[in-house]
């Protein structure tokens, strides 16, 4: 079979899943299978695969199919232009969490030069550490802790940060939330689980083939959120930024317990790219540099 027939012939198996576009998937396997390049692949469309090469491509295909993500088959995943390492003991970066990235770094941006080149910044539930890692390599001179509970998801990270060479600026902390943060930082980002419970066995099968840990947020899926909205006020320095990605429908509820913890700050929210609530935005007394929808 060459690589057109099965291209067609691994895009149909995977149009058996609710993946949006079987046929790129099918693409992507190929060519992670074979190391091309997109232009290589489509030049060498009528090559004929080895025996070994078509092996391996159903052994992935069928995993596809079955509902595993694409990006644990290929142990990769872009996230804010960058590259990261994945695989299932870590979610997966996801476009909608570069909004804490950008915002950040919008806020970062708008400090004053002397606190600009001094930043602090905690990426609370760092995963895989995409967040952390894109912030560290955004802005030079920031100093960036990622905190993480889970030790195989520490691993991940802690390999990511090496493919970054930024083993010496992202430093990682083992604990639960904000506790191995001793001293208050200036940014806290968050992308904490935040799927109810209840709802998480009607998610896409994909998803839930994702670590549970870092999906499930408890009966509404608020838990962990008011765990950290409990501990930010004292590690949050005065004219900080605090950003929590949740999901729309939760967003009045967490807007209110943000204002609990910090009744003399600025609590709002900003909008992903498709207009909806999506990361809730504490700035402290004195904060500058963001302006975030309401």
């Amino acid at each position: 079979m060459n690589l057109r027939e099965y291209l067609r012939h691994a895009g149909d198996r995977i149009s058996a899943t609710p993946a949006s576009n079987p046929q790129l998937e099918a693409e992507v396997l190929i060519r992670h299978v074979l190391s091309f390049g997109r232009e290589q692949f489509f030049a060498e469309l009528k090559r004929r695969l080895s025996p070994d090469e078509t092996a391996l491509l159903d052994a992935l295909v069928a995993r596809r199919a079955s509902g595993e993500p694409l990006a644990y088959l290929t142990g990769h995943r872009e996230f804010y232009g960058l590259e990261f390492a994945v695989d299932d003991r870590v979610l997966i970066p996801r476009q909608e969490t570069e909004l804490l990235v950008e915002l950040a770094l919008k806020f970062a941006g708008g400090l004053p030069p002397s606190r600009r080149d001094d930043v602090t910044i905690v990426d609370v539930g760092t995963g895989s550490g995409a967040v952390a890692i894109a912030l560290a390599h955004n802005l030079p001179n920031a100093t960036v802790f990622a905190v993480e509970l889970d030790e195989d998801a520490m691993t991940v990270a802690r390999g990511n940060c090496q493919r970054h060479n930024l083993s010496d600026r992202v430093h990682l902390r083992s604990g639960d939330l904000l506790g191995p943060v001793q001293s208050p930082v200036d940014i806290i980002v968050s992308n904490p689980p935040y799927i109810p419970t209840d709802v998480i066995s009607t998610l896409a099968i994909e998803v839930q083939r994702e670590p549970r840990r870092a999906l499930d947020g408890g009966a509404d899926g608020l838990d962990v959120t008011r765990r950290l909205l409990r501990q930010a006020p004292a590690k949050l320095n005065p004219g900080g930024l605090m950003l929590v990605e949740l999901s729309p429908d939760q967003m009045d509820k967490a807007e209110k317990l943000a204002r609990d913890a910090f009744p003399t700050a600025e609590v709002s929210h900003a909008d992903d790219l498709l207009g909806l609530p999506r990361v809730l935005v504490v700035k402290t007394d004195e904060a500058t540099g963001l302006v975030a929808s309401s």
